[in-house]
């Protein structure tokens, strides 16, 4: 009876290793598959998130006289008529440029 017991181990052992070498590759794709969905979940909600604000920004454009004014001002260094803008430069900068005050 002893031997009849080892056999039918040895075949749960095969059987066992067959359906893990079957099974496996199937389980590991599965794995990877849903880690990568993971980040494009990940990515498609900061891409949300980015896109309310860009709608946000340009609903201000084509509506507000003001922001459109401060953005002007900022990115394209627009003055109005008589107005003096200073800039200040950080310490380090004016340092780097041999003391040179702009």
């Amino acid at each position: 009876m002893s031997g009849r017991i080892k056999k039918r181990f040895l075949q749960g052992i095969i059987v066992l290793i067959l359906l893990g070498v079957v099974y496996y590759p199937g389980y590991k794709k599965v794995q990877e598959a849903k880690s990568e969905n993971r980040k494009l979940s990940e990515k498609v909600d900061l891409l949300v998130k980015e896109n309310i604000e860009l709608e946000k920004k340009l609903e201000l454009l084509q509506t507000d006289m003001v922001y459109i004014e401060k953005r002007a001002r900022e990115k394209l260094g627009i003055v109005r008529e008589g107005e003096i803008i200073y800039e200040f430069v950080p310490e380090e900068q004016n340092e780097s440029r041999g003391g040179a005050v702009r």
